[in-house]
C-alpha cells in the first residue's frame, strides 16, 4: 500500500519527480511509453469460499450467504477456529482504522457507520457455537463440537448483511465509487506463532490470509460497472439488475469496486488481459500503458504474473493506492496531467504487490517490511527498466537522503509499534528499499535477480516470514541479515 498521499508526501514525491527530470531529461508523457489460473494443488488442500451477495444501493448494504470449506492446515487438532469480520472496525468512531488527523479525509461528510450483521453461523454437518470478539468486535470465534484433525475440512454456513460506511478509505463509498473490500468473514491464519487475530488498525495493511479459492455470485444494479478480483464466467441481466458469476482461484482475498462513471481501458501484455477503470477518460491510455508496462517488467524480473487478468481501478480513495489480488485501487485525484508521475509511481508500486503480497504472502502486521520494502524497491526497478539507470539512481539517492535526515528506527518492527504513518512510511518503505538496494549492490545483479526469482517461484501462493527471505540468501553464502541491519 502507498501510505498517506497527502500534500506533504505529494510535495516530497514531486521533488523526486523533478530531480529525475532534471537529471535525465526524461519527460513522462503519453509518448513514452481467459482462462482462470489453475494450480497443481487440489482444491481440497486450500480453503474454498462460495458467496452469493446482492447489493442494495438504496441502503448501501450487501445481503450475503456464504459457505466456507475450511481446511485444517496445521499439524494439530483444532477445537476452535477464527474469522476476521473487518467491517465491524467501522462500526464506531473510536474503532475507525484511521489516524485522528485523517478522520476528516476518510469521512468528508462526517462519521458514518459500517458493520457486518451476522444472522447465521453454523456447520453443515455439526452444530457450531460462536462469539464476536476482538478489540473492535472484528473477530469471530467459532467453537467446534468435534475436533478438526489435520487436513480435515469443515463446511461452515454464514448468513449476514454488510453495511457500507460513507467513507473514502478502502471500505465504503464516496461520490463516484463503491469500494467493497475486506467485507466478508475470512479465515484467520494459524502459523507457527499461533492464531493471527489482530484487529483492523490504522497503520499499514493489517491483513494476513491464506491463499484460497472463491466462487462469488454478485448481483448489482446494471448501471454500475464492476471491477473485481477473479474472472467473470457468467453474466445475466434481468429487470435492471445484473448477476455476475465470478471465479477466482489461488487468491488470498476478494475485492469489488463499482461505479456508473467508469471509462474502461483495455490492454494486453504477455497474454495477460489488462483492464483499467478510469474516472477521467483522458487518462485511459496512460493508466493502461502503466499497467501493461508494470506487469511486463515485473514478470521479466521476478517471474510470470500467474493470473489471466489484472485491473487498475480509479477510486474514491484518499490514501493513494491499495493492493488486492488481481486488482489495485488508486486515488482518483492522481488521474491528471499534473500528477502524471505520481500516478505512474503509485500504479507501479501497487502492481508490484501482485508479486509481494498477492502471490508470496506474509503477515503484514508483524513483518510489514517483508512485502513493502520489496515492493518499494520493485517500484524503483520499474523506473530503471522503463526510463534508465539514472532515474532509479536518483530515486535511491533521494531515499538515502530522506533516511539520513530521519531518526533511526528498527525497520523490522511490527506496524503496531510505529508512532504514525510518516514514521511507518520512512522506515518500512524508504529505509527498506534502501536496504534491498544495498543487498543488490553487495551481491551483484546476477545473484540478486536469480535469488529474487527463486524466492518468488519457491513461495508461490504460500505465506512466508522474514526468516524465509534471509535463509534463502544465507544458503547462497550471503549474510543478508547483516547487510540489511547496517542500513538500519
Amino acid at each position: 500500500m502507498v501510505i498517506n498521499m497527502n500534500k506533504k508526501v505529494r510535495r516530497a514525491c514531486a521533488v523526486v519527480a523533478m530531480l529525475c527530470v532534471i537529471a535525465t531529461g526524461v519527460v513522462m508523457d503519453k509518448n513514452m511509453v481467459l482462462e482462470t489460473f489453475m494450480s497443481s494443488r487440489s482444491t481440497n488442500e486450500i480453503n474454498n469460499y462460495k458467496i452469493e451477495a446482492e447489493y442494495d444501493g438504496k441502503n448501501k448494504k450487501i445481503l450475503c450467504k456464504q459457505t466456507t470449506k475450511y481446511i485444517n492446515k496445521t499439524n494439530g487438532d483444532l477445537n476452535k477456529i477464527y474469522f476476521h469480520i473487518y467491517p465491524n472496525a467501522f462500526s464506531k468512531r473510536e474503532f475507525a482504522p484511521f489516524e485522528a488527523g485523517e478522520m476528516q479525509l476518510a469521512y468528508p461528510n462526517g462519521f458514518n457507520e459500517g458493520y457486518i450483521d451476522l444472522k447465521k453461523v453454523d456447520g453443515v454437518n455439526q452444530k457450531l457455537e460462536y462469539d464476536i470478539k476482538g478489540d473492535k468486535n472484528d473477530l469471530l470465534e467459532i467453537k467446534l463440537e468435534e475436533k478438526l484433525k489435520p487436513n480435515q475440512g469443515l463446511d461452515i454456513e454464514f448468513k449476514y448483511n454488510v453495511k457500507l460506511p460513507n467513507s473514502v478509505g478502502r471500505f465504503g463509498y464516496g461520490d463516484k465509487t463503491i469500494n467493497i473490500t475486506n467485507w466478508f468473514p475470512i479465515a484467520c491464519v494459524k502459523d507457527d506463532r499461533g492464531w493471527s487475530i489482530k484487529s483492523y488498525e490504522a497503520l499499514g495493511d493489517p491483513f494476513y490470509s491464506d491463499t484460497s479459492n472463491f466462487r462469488v455470485k454478485f448481483t448489482a444494479p446494471s448501471e454500475l460497472k464492476l471491477a473485481n478480483t477473479g474472472v467473470v464466467v457468467g453474466e445475466k441481466t434481468k429487470n435492471g439488475s445484473t448477476k455476475y458469476d465470478i471465479e477466482a482461484k489461488n487468491v488470498r482475498d476478494f475485492a469489488l469496486i463499482m461505479s456508473s462513471k467508469f471509462s474502461i481501458g483495455r490492454g494486453e501484455t504477455k497474454g495477460i488481459k489488462i483492464n483499467t477503470y478510469n474516472l477521467n477518460k483522458n487518462m485511459d491510455q496512460k493508466s493502461t500503458e502503466i499497467a501493461e508496462d508494470s506487469i511486463k517488467i515485473y514478470s521479466d524480473l521476478f517471474g510470470k504474473y500467474p493470473y489471466d487478468v489484472f485491473s487498475v481501478v480509479s477510486s474514491d480513495f484518499y490514501i493513494g493506492g491499495m493492493e488486492y489480488p488481481m486488482l489495485v485501487m488508486i486515488d482518483q485525484s492522481l488521474y491528471t496531467s499534473k500528477n502524471k508521475f505520481l500516478l505512474e509511481y503509485v500504479i507501479a508500486h501497487e502492481t508490484a504487490h501482485q508479486w509481494w503480497y498477492s502471490v508470496v504472502g506474509n503477515d503484514e502486521i508483524s513483518e510489514p517490511w517483508l512485502d513493502e520494502a520489496l515492493t518499494e524497491y520493485s517500484t524503483v526497478l520499474y523506473f530503471e527498466n522503463k526510463y534508465g539507470k539514472e532515474v532509479s539512481d536518483k530515486l535511491i539517492e533521494t531515499m538515502i537522503n530522506e533516511s539520513k535526515d530521519y531518526s533511526s528506527e528498527n525497520i523490522f518492527k511490527p506496524s503496531t509499534e510505529y508512532k504514525n504513518s510518516a514514521d511507518y512510511s520512512i522506515n518500512v518503505y524508504t529505509k527498506g528499499a534502501v536496504a534491498i538496494n544495498e543487498v543488490r549492490n553487495k551481491v551483484g545483479d546476477k545473484v540478486f535477480f536469480e535469488t529474487m526469482r527463486e524466492y518468488f517461484e519457491d513461495n508461490k501462493f504460500k505465506n512466508v516470514n522474514g526468516r524465509t527471505f534471509v535463509d534463502l540468501w544465507n544458503n547462497r553464502g550471503i549474510d543478508v541479515d547483516k547487510i540489511i541491519s547496517e542500513c538500519d
